[in-house]
């Protein structure tokens, strides 16, 4: 196994100039994705919520219903 003794000349060596870690480049595509995954969740998580909200609006419990212990409050 090789170890590096002096990084200077290591890193400004012709056959590793440049990318010294793996996937260099991808970082703007990694972003995207992320993003894409982050605001698809919100889309998600909006829609469940709302049908859960929906769902208890049907219900038309009252404004002192909590008092009576209903369980499904």
């Amino acid at each position: 196994m090789a170890t590096v003794t002096n990084w200077i000349d290591h890193l400004s060596a012709a056959e590793v100039q440049g990318a010294i870690y793996p996937g260099v480049g991808t970082e703007g595509v990694l972003v995207i994705i992320a993003l894409i995954i982050w605001i698809g969740w919100h889309v998600l998580q909006d829609r469940a919520e709302s049908e859960h909200l929906s769902q208890l609006a049907r219900k038309k419990h009252g404004a002192n219903d909590h008092k009576s212990n209903i369980t499904e409050w």
